[in-house]
């Protein structure tokens, strides 16, 4: 998906970008996102004062990892977009280093990376197939979603026994500070 900056001139009111961008490669670098549909991409693209300004709403499904339960599951996913370029060399002092808009030299953008980008600022930190997912049993690894599995709830642990012990006998006692 291709941007050509020459388009933008002479038209104040700017022009629409639609297509569908492919970011097949998102899904290979997360471990928590199975795949991730074609992005639908709706952006407006216009030229002030020598800046190119590319915004607007991406759209598509992504299939994740449920990191309690490990179940896939499909989600919408959307965000927003916002882009600026410039014709390098640009500098301007007032701007964070962090907002300052990327430098072109040629005259087409190629949209695909910053769209990949902003999918991937947009992605949940850990997925969750729905907030009351109960996860994997510690000692069975059995899915607790589907029932209980019959796994004593105490701790098994053979580290914390003595943490149990001690645990038992503060309890036990009366207690008190004076």
């Amino acid at each position: 998906m291709k941007l050509m900056l020459h388009d933008l001139r002479g038209r104040p009111e700017g022009m629409a970008v639609r297509g569908r961008a492919s970011v097949d490669d998102v899904a290979r670098r997360d471990c928590s996102l199975v795949a991730v549909e074609p992005v639908d991409v709706e952006l407006r693209a216009s030229e002030v004062s020598g800046m190119y300004v590319v915004e607007g709403t991406l759209r598509t499904r992504a299939a994740y990892r449920c990191s309690r339960c490990l179940t896939e599951f499909w989600e919408p996913l959307e965000t927003t977009f916002k882009e600026r370029f410039v014709r390098a060399p640009w500098h301007d002092d007032g701007v964070a280093e962090d907002d300052e808009p990327v430098p072109l030299d040629g005259d087409e953008v190629d949209l695909v990376p910053y769209v990949e980008q902003a999918v991937v600022l947009a992605l949940p930190w850990r997925p969750l197939c729905r907030p009351q997912c109960a996860g994997l049993c510690p000692e069975c690894g059995a899915n607790l979603n589907k029932g209980p599995c019959g796994c004593s709830d105490k701790a098994t642990d053979p580290r914390w026994e003595k943490l149990g012990e001690l645990w038992k006998g503060i309890s036990g006692s009366s207690g008190g500070s004076g």
